[in-house]
């Protein structure tokens, strides 16, 4: 065990002085974080960040750890309190900007009426209160508390830009291991379907058809995991580069995990059948088997397993000192009364409050910018409607709205589909993340012009996208097919991808006070392939420009005048 630095001896006046210097920094975070209104959560009042946080985690389990960090953090603190009763009070003066950033990116937060702003500014005020108040030496001895922090806030935005890609690694794995245990699967996208066998007269998905969808992707699992991972190797290791190996080995052992999960799930479904080992699916909802749930307990079971077997090699192996480098060799000097940088701190932290409650705090929906009604008939395409599943309907928020139909006349099918918004912000998911999920592949992905009539030109993503399938005869070949799509929001704002639609989103509530409710319009075209299924050089131009000419003749009646 490190040897713990002599308490300094304190005068009964200073140690008062440091109490109440650290009660009121406290104070303010909870006022802060805890206590102040600070996001439209449920649309009719606002609540705090952990207000927030609560409700995300009610309504995803998955979440749960996040409540728990706060304490955990209170917990090393408390386990520190040795070494911190030896720290003289050394305020610093680069607590100040950091303060001052952090109530910036609270007040955006707060006026734009998000949340992740707020979480940023979070991590910045209580960094610029240990700095302004301890100094650096308190920094160096809190700095691990303070980053585990991080794991207070729900990142959403990760889970939408990690789950696919790792979808497609878990199902990819998953297939792999199937076959090689004998168990012969097709991947399509992340789905895992049993294998046709002529021999047996069964065809491809009957004996079962698995999707690896988010909560078996092993994001949701990596959060918690890479949580566990850091507080164990701070707790059970003694130097950095050991620590950040554990810390990073989450990520393939929660891929892992979730391998075994499909397994186990695909085994189940052979041995016992489909409805026990997954369960059943109830007019498009998925009830979980008992099975199921038990399988969803192999993601820790195995990631935590080889989680304390890589611990105890990197022990080994790794976790050494440096001969008389102890943890707690810090040079300090004396004490300085903070008293001017706390002075500092109410102003900034009072002032920004202030300006929060002179912002306007009622939460503004826009107006749509596009109806979700399309005809069903237009020039000489005939159409007909595909409505909302009940799948879509059980993901997404209750007031998002789908038109969608299959537009077709001899020579071309188009299948248009607008996706209306509701009131809750980032509703809308991005179509080059969720069409690799049904198996298509992107070849390329372009920006260009297109005209919506009325004389106005935006500008629109168009993918190339490929697929491998099976024919009827077993043979694999390849379709191709093409996508235009963009962003259309209130008051004409368009924008051609999903990243450019949340920044307008941020901008303009922040400047133009307009909360847009967004619609994607989608425009998905099937490309014919000639005799011998070979690729026809120009029938993506043909594609192209028969979509750019139907979008033109449709928009103008879709546009909110």
């Amino acid at each position: 065990m490190p040897d713990l630095p002599q308490p300094m001896q304190f005068s009964a006046n200073e140690l008062l002085r440091r109490r109440v210097l650290w009660v009121l920094a406290a104070v303010f975070l909870v006022l802060l974080l805890g206590v102040w209104p600070y996001q439209h959560w449920d649309f009719e009042q606002r609540s705090s960040v952990f207000g927030g946080i609560i409700r995300k985690a009610n309504q995803d389990a998955e979440w749960w750890f996040c409540l728990f960090t706060p304490f955990i953090v209170a917990w090393l603190v408390w386990r520190m309190r040795a070494k911190l009763s030896a720290l003289p009070m050394q305020a610093h003066w680069s607590g100040i900007p950091v303060l001052t950033l952090g109530m910036v990116f609270y007040w955006f937060g707060f006026k734009v009426d998000t949340a992740y702003p707020g979480y940023l500014s979070a991590q910045l005020i209580t960094l610029g209160l240990i700095l302004a108040i301890g100094g650096l030496a308190w920094f160096r001895q809190l700095f691990f508390p303070w980053a585990f922090l991080v794991f207070t806030w729900p990142m959403l935005p990760l889970e939408n830009l990690m789950a696919v890609p790792l979808r497609h690694l878990t199902a990819q794995a998953s297939s792999v291991m199937l076959n090689l245990v004998g168990v012969d699967v097709v991947r399509e996208g992340t789905g895992l379907h049993s294998a046709a066998d002529a021999t047996s007269g069964l065809v491809r998905g009957q004996l079962f058809q698995l999707d690896v969808e988010e909560p078996c992707s092993g994001i949701r699992s990596l959060f918690s995991l890479m949580m566990i991972s850091a507080l164990y190797g701070w707790l059970s290791l003694k130097t950095w580069l050991p620590r950040g190996i554990l810390f990073a080995s989450a990520i393939p052992l929660a891929m892992v995990g979730n391998m075994v999960r499909m397994v186990l799930l695909a085994l189940g479904s052979l041995w016992f059948g489909t409805e026990f080992a997954v369960g059943r699916n109830i007019d498009g909802q998925q009830e979980m088997s008992f099975y199921h749930s038990m399988a969803g307990f192999a993601v820790f079971g195995v990631a935590l397993s080889g989680m304390f077997a890589l611990c105890t090699q990197l022990e080994r192996w790794l976790d050494r000192r440096k001969p008389g480098v102890k943890e707690s060799n810090i040079e300090v000097g004396p004490s300085s009364l903070p008293w001017l940088p706390f002075a500092a701190i109410l102003v900034i932290l009072g002032g920004g409050l202030v300006i929060c409650m002179m912002s306007d705090s009622s939460y503004h929906v826009a107006p749509a910018g596009i109806r979700a009604e399309m005809p069903s008939m237009l020039g000489s395409y005939a159409s007909s409607d595909q409505p909302m599943t009940s799948r879509e309907q059980s993901i997404l928020a209750e007031d998002v709205k789908i038109e969608r139909r299959v537009f077709t006349k001899p020579d071309r099918v188009i299948l248009a589909t607008a996706v209306l918004s509701g009131a809750e912000k980032r509703s809308l998911h991005p179509p080059d993340v969720c069409l690799p999920a049904q198996g298509w592949k992107i070849g390329s992905s372009t920006i260009i012009p297109v005209d919506i009539g009325a004389g106005k030109e935006i500008n629109a993503t168009l993918m190339n996208m490929y697929r491998e399938v099976e024919n009827e005869s077993g043979q694999k070949m390849r379709i191709k097919a093409l996508s235009v799509f963009w962003y259309q929001g209130s008051d004409d704002a368009t924008s051609a991808s999903y990243q450019g639609h949340v920044i307008k989103t941020y901008t303009d509530a922040f400047i133009k006070n307009i909360n847009h409710r967004w619609a994607l319009m989608m425009f998905f075209v099937p490309i014919k392939q000639s005799v011998g299924g070979l690729d026809d050089a120009y029938s993506e131009i043909a594609a192209l420009e028969d979509t750019k000419a139907f979008i033109k003749e449709l928009i103008p009646s879709m546009i909110v005048k």
